[in-house]
């Protein structure tokens, strides 16, 4: 993965080809060769998730004169993951340059990144600002585009699969003929994803399964907000292998995976008021989508 990207050579004639006969205040002369890791605008984050495709002219300096291999700007690439500190499927990153004392003509000093909900978010700043490294550094969400308004500039972040909910604890406990995955959040669990036997998925299910769970104001033993006359809404459609039924009860709410000749290989249980119709419909679909199909009988 190349992370060192040299400094363009100019060319011998110059610019107009006969020599260096121009002075401007633009050049970037003396800037020196540039890291790949240390992105300094959204492009060149952009280009930083493939480091194949960057291009010197929006990074941070090198630091270590080429020397990648002992840099502390890789380490912490490697060792030091990002963690969004937000539980919602996409959140907005804001931009705020930061400019020196006494200065009139020279562009920013250095950037402050903001985690926000989105662009009506304005209670952002009792929150930890990243550093453009820090967010070279995220893993599990995927760069969305640009974003500009009146307040200034930022960029999107799209959660993804590979990462649980921010603050839902998944734990998972392996028996000899069933493995159980407990989704707790604030302490309390609020769903609970059986599966006999050998498990048929990866951690993509438990990752979207913690993505419909509701949060701490929802955690709770109170009962779920879904009504038996719901099922159907709730209910996923079938799949090629796999068909569903769900089972409303007072106090908790269950998806059962059918394979096979009605074979149950899967159920997940749902407990607690913050499990809304909208929310159980959604744990159901991350079923449908991520559960493997059934092994045929031998």
């Amino acid at each position: 993965m190349p992370i060192y990207l040299r400094e363009p050579e100019p060319a011998p004639g110059g610019p107009d080809g006969k020599g260096w006969n121009r002075l401007s205040l633009n050049a970037h002369g003396g800037t020196g060769p540039q890291c790949a890791l240390r992105p300094r605008r959204w492009g060149a984050l952009l280009e930083s998730q493939d480091t194949r495709r960057a291009r010197w002219g929006g990074f941070g300096r090198c630091i270590n004169r080429g020397q990648c291999d002992g840099c502390p700007v890789l380490q912490a690439w490697r060792g030091q993951c990002t963690v969004v500190p937000l539980n919602a499927p996409r959140a907005l990153v804001r931009v705020e340059p930061l400019f020196a004392p006494d200065t009139l003509v020279t562009g920013p000093s250095g950037y402050r990144l903001w985690v926000t909900t989105g662009p009506e978010d304005r209670d952002f700043r009792n929150r930890q600002p990243w550093t453009w490294e820090d967010a070279a550094r995220i893993r599990g969400w995927e760069l969305g585009s640009a974003y500009h308004d009146e307040h200034g500039e930022g960029f999107w972040l799209e959660r993804t699969t590979r990462v649980p909910a921010q603050g839902c604890v998944i734990t998972t406990r392996a028996r000899e003929s069933f493995t159980r995955h407990a989704f707790r959040t604030a302490r309390c669990r609020l769903a609970l994803l059986h599966c006999p036997g050998e498990c048929r998925h990866d951690d993509d299910l438990l990752n979207a399964i913690s993505h419909a769970c509701p949060g701490p104001d929802g955690a709770n033993e109170e009962q779920v907000a879904v009504r038996w006359t719901q099922a159907e809404h709730v209910t996923p459609p079938p799949s090629e292998h796999v068909r569903f039924c769900v089972e409303v009860r007072p106090m908790s709410l269950k998806i059962t995976a059918i394979g096979g000749v009605n074979v149950a290989h899967t159920r997940l249980t749902l407990s607690g008021s913050g499990w809304s119709p909208e929310r159980a419909r959604a744990a159901g679909d991350a079923l449908r989508t991520h559960l493997s199909p059934p092994r045929p009988a031998p």
